[in-house]
């Protein structure tokens, strides 16, 4: 190897970080600029949106290796994979952190622009999607992380809903006046003494979130475990062993 050659491999192997095998993994995906790139569609929630968001999930939960679960909020997918459970199960791309953020990033944006191309998504500009990687310690870790997306959505699900529908009678500026301080019950009696909205008449998606996991199925007489988007999740706080299990098995109970 040259002198120049080995200088510029050095260079690179600097920056050539890698993840920590046999833990969990995370990868979160955002959409970059989306607040532009949707400002064309329906606020706060738009159904053709929603189903390339989760159309997206699903193709992902396939593309990307050893992942368990998934869940979806607004513009955000949470990928969670694993590589622990076996002594010879191998790390996605050895764990290279810059390789798995562009390739996630670059499949994501593929799998979105088809799905949106196919049902007419009117957005404003091309979509693109980030992603970034970490690992946790542990299954619990991972299945908090998935808790705390959730109430993450919940919190900015009301906000946004209390915006979009205020914005008929008011301006941002009172907007954000007449939500300051506000409180969750606060904001959703405004959104309904205001607006005549009621934020649980909004669908359980919109509210709670997507997931993706494998399902028991029995096909031909054989329970294959199939991919399958959930529309309807429950409060993962209030039913933790729902995503312990799945994190731990690598699929849901079988329901008949």
């Amino acid at each position: 190897m040259s002198k120049l050659s080995e200088r510029i491999e050095t260079y690179s192997s600097i920056s050539d970080y890698k993840l920590m095998s046999k833990l969990p993994i995370v990868i979160c995906i955002n959409g970059a600029n989306f607040s532009k790139a949707t400002q064309l569609l329906d606020k706060p929630y738009c159904i053709k949106f929603a189903e390339c968001m989760s159309s997206t999930m699903l193709q992902l939960c396939s593309f990307v290796e050893g992942v368990v679960f998934s869940y979806q909020h607004n513009d955000e997918i949470i990928v969670i994979a694993r590589n622990d459970q076996h002594v010879d199960t191998g790390i996605w791309y050895n764990g290279n952190i810059q390789k798995i953020c562009s390739i996630v990033s670059s499949a994501t944006t593929m799998f979105f622009h088809l799905c949106s191309m196919a049902k007419s998504l009117n957005m404003s500009g091309d979509p693109i999607f980030t992603s970034q990687v970490f690992t946790v310690p542990n299954i619990s870790e991972a299945c908090n992380t998935i808790i705390y997306k959730q109430q993450q959505n919940f919190h900015t699900s009301i906000q946004s809903a209390c915006l979009y529908n205020l914005l008929n009678n008011h301006d941002k500026n009172t907007i954000k006046d007449m939500l300051a301080g506000l409180n969750v019950d606060d904001k959703i009696h405004l959104l309904e003494q205001e607006c005549g909205v009621k934020y649980g008449d909004y669908p359980l998606s919109f509210r709670r979130g997507v997931a993706a996991y494998k399902v028991p199925k029995i096909i031909d007489g054989v329970m294959k475990p199939k991919w399958s988007v959930n529309n309807e999740l429950t409060i993962f706080t209030k039913d933790q062993n729902f995503l312990s299990n799945i994190m731990h098995s690598g699929s849901d109970i079988f329901r008949g």
